[in-house]
């Protein structure tokens, strides 16, 4: 529908799903002519007629507007991620976050997430998929109170940082030892070559480890569960996602909480994508009723996890639209660092 031939078909999509957006009122030729003033309403009928044989509206009623389908959607989406002319004064909130950011990747991506939540009404979902892929800078294991050590594991992008337990034998002293040995053995390799290969290092080493061989497996484990693809979900009061929303809205609605609730479907439809990407649900997704924008958390060249907003299909996509391109924008910085 983009070429020249179609201009005036897109334009009108564009135009309708904005100002229903807007307005919640369905569309008619009336309600467009005030926008199109060199078409007639006799021609803005047919446009109607010809763009919901296409699927792009449904009609309601018989004798009503039409109000626009997830087709609709999907064009009005890709025409505002097309757009460089986004408005970023509502993320003021988010850019603060990250100036003030942590040291811990894993605690300033969560925490970008929740901001994100809050400066656009809409659920984030934070999916982390690639950790395993960033390279190994230097490891340290510190003792902690309680038989607890805090594992801190520097990489290109960022501090990954863990809790462990410690065995009651294991002193400062092997912990010390275990961070060098490991620093010394995995420095340059990514976290996903440590945790494949670290049990076969051990057995070659022998005895050269035999005092801090049960700390360098509690590493190893904890490796490999941060390094698991998972699901961290922000969201928001359910009245600001339902304010301003009619009673079918409302009904359709229900469904993105439904989807929220199941972490298996959310990994499987926020696709690790290398741009800002969106889906508009409909009855064969799993969306159903609802919309994702999502975006690729790249740092140095290396994709770690996807951000996405989460909402139903009536939302200001243009606000969600600048609000991700910003921030993974700024995320993607060389080491990490503004």
């Amino acid at each position: 529908m983009n070429n020249e031939k179609n201009k005036r078909k897109h334009d009108i999509v564009l135009k309708a799903v904005d100002d229903y957006i807007k307005t919640a009122q369905p569309v008619t030729s009336a309600s467009l002519n005030a926008y199109f003033k060199d078409i007639s309403s006799a021609t803005l009928r047919n446009e109607l007629n010809a763009l919901e044989s296409m699927g792009y509206f449904k009609q309601l009623h018989t004798s009503g507007g039409r109000v626009p389908t997830a087709l609709a959607y999907k064009e009005y989406v890709a025409n505002i991620l097309n757009n460089n002319k986004i408005s970023y004064k509502n993320i003021k909130e988010v850019v603060n976050s990250y100036e003030n950011r942590s040291v811990s990747l894993i605690n300033t991506l969560s925490s970008l997430a929740k901001r994100l939540s809050r400066a656009t009404n809409c659920p984030a979902v934070l999916v982390q998929h690639g950790l395993q892929n960033l390279t190994i800078e230097n490891i340290q294991i510190i003792p902690l109170i309680n038989k607890n050590a805090l594992l801190l594991v520097e990489t290109n992008a960022g501090i990954i940082d863990d809790n462990m337990s410690l065995d009651p034998n294991i002193d400062r002293n092997s912990c010390q030892e275990a961070s060098s040995y490991l620093t010394l053995q995995f420095k340059g390799k990514t976290i996903e070559f440590m945790v494949d290969n670290i049990n076969s290092l051990c057995l070659k080493a022998g005895a050269q480890i035999a005092e801090f061989k049960e700390l360098i497996d509690g590493v190893a484990n904890v490796l490999m569960a941060v390094i698991k693809t998972k699901c961290d979900i922000s969201n928001v009061n359910p009245a600001k996602l339902l304010d301003g929303k009619t009673a079918s809205e409302i009904d359709e609605t229900k469904t993105v909480f439904e989807f929220l609730q199941d972490a298996d479907k959310i990994i499987d439809a926020v696709k690790e994508n290398t741009e800002v990407s969106y889906q508009v649900g409909d009855e064969q997704s799993s969306l159903k009723s609802g919309m994702m924008l999502s975006a690729p958390i790249v740092i140095n060249g290396v994709p770690i996890a996807s951000l996405a907003l989460v909402g139903p299909k009536r939302v200001d996509y243009a606000n969600i639209a600048a609000a991700l391109k910003f921030i993974v924008g700024q995320i993607d910085l060389k080491g990490g660092e503004k």
